[in-house]
């Protein structure tokens, strides 16, 4: 089985930290974007933004990364929250609860 090869665009603007990856969050993909994730989030000075426009699929393991991302920043005293979630990501975070942690908006639509 290959390896599925993913990156992420993270940039600091408007006062955020964005972390917005190409693509969706799954095991194979987490695997790879999980160190530079957590680098970036452990520099981090302001609030972290997972920017989830290109993102269709989420499974178990992109479940738990959102999950460490969130705890992350708590530990920081830092604000964290997810933009840009497609209807069926907003269902999956819905089933888990999660939008009672942290602010999760819906991708508007076009």
């Amino acid at each position: 089985m290959a390896t599925a090869k993913s990156t992420m665009n993270i940039q600091s603007t408007n006062g955020a930290l964005r972390l917005d990856p190409n693509g969706d969050l799954v095991a194979s993909t987490v695997r790879v974007l999980r160190k530079d994730i957590l680098k970036a989030v452990e520099d981090a000075q302001t609030p972290v933004v997972l920017v989830l426009t290109a993102t269709k699929q989420i499974d178990s393991l992109g479940i738990t990364l959102v999950l460490g991302l969130f705890k992350s920043c708590q530990n920081k005293k830092l604000a964290f929250s997810v933009e840009g979630a497609s209807p069926d990501l907003m269902r999956v975070f819905k089933l888990f609860n999660l939008h009672k942690f942290f602010p999760i908006a819906e991708a508007t639509r076009e």
